[in-house]
């Protein structure tokens, strides 16, 4: 990420914006707060998260330069989906709502913050795979211990990949990159409708992470 970029903005938003500077670790706004502006990180860095039930702080998105948050400020009635707060000292443009539907109404803009809006989606997207990605694989790795059994190519379970995403509650695509990378380390060789285990005692200990506290 690069704390510094600048920002091509469309003649009909550059009037409408205000400009602020924060400090790290200032809120910008609150998860439930009513929408009164759109935001796009001009320098620094900006995180989105929100709190866990047991209170933790989760972050789910960090906005380099160029980025758009609080979009909910297109919605009527709209409400804020996530706790913003500067990650460094960042500097903000602030678009309040009034302004924000004036400006709507050219197409340039129109275009403009619709197409910062589906990156911002994509990155998202991005993110959540790559935690999926991560949070499944020790419940991969246990159900490889508990169907594993002895076959004629060693310790072998008959399973699909797509039987295996259904019974993990997880996308086909998420248990094809975890198998991939644990056949990389050696674990395990992916057959026709079955995986052969090769270290199981490896598996067994990555299957273990299942005992530590996530939220």
């Amino acid at each position: 990420m690069r704390p510094e970029e600048p920002v091509d903005l469309p003649e009909a938003l550059a009037d409408a914006l205000e400009p602020l500077s924060l400090r790290a670790g200032r809120e910008v706004f609150a998860e439930g707060e009513p929408a009164a502006a759109l935001y796009l990180v001009a320098s620094g860095w900006v995180r989105l998260y929100r709190l866990s039930p047991k209170g933790r702080e989760v972050t789910t998105l960090v906005l380099d330069p160029g980025e758009l948050f609080g979009e909910e400020a297109l919605e009527e009635e709209g409400r804020y989906a996530h706790h913003a707060e500067a990650l460094t000292p960042a500097r903000v443009l602030r678009l309040p709502r009034p302004g924000l539907l004036a400006a709507w109404r050219s197409a340039e803009v129109r275009r403009w913050l619709l197409e910062r809006i589906v990156r911002r989606l994509h990155a998202a997207q991005d993110r959540y795979r790559e935690r999926r990605y991560h949070e499944v694989l020790p419940r991969l790795a246990a159900l490889l211990v508990e169907q594993m059994r002895p076959g004629r190519e060693g310790l072998e379970v008959p399973l699909s990949h797509e039987q295996m995403s259904h019974r993990l509650g997880t996308g086909r695509d998420t248990v094809t990159r975890a198998l991939g990378a644990l056949a990389l380390r050696d674990l395990l060789e992916i057959n026709y409708r079955r995986v052969v285990v090769l270290d199981p005692e490896a598996v067994r200990r990555l299957a273990s992470g299942l005992g530590e506290d996530r939220e």
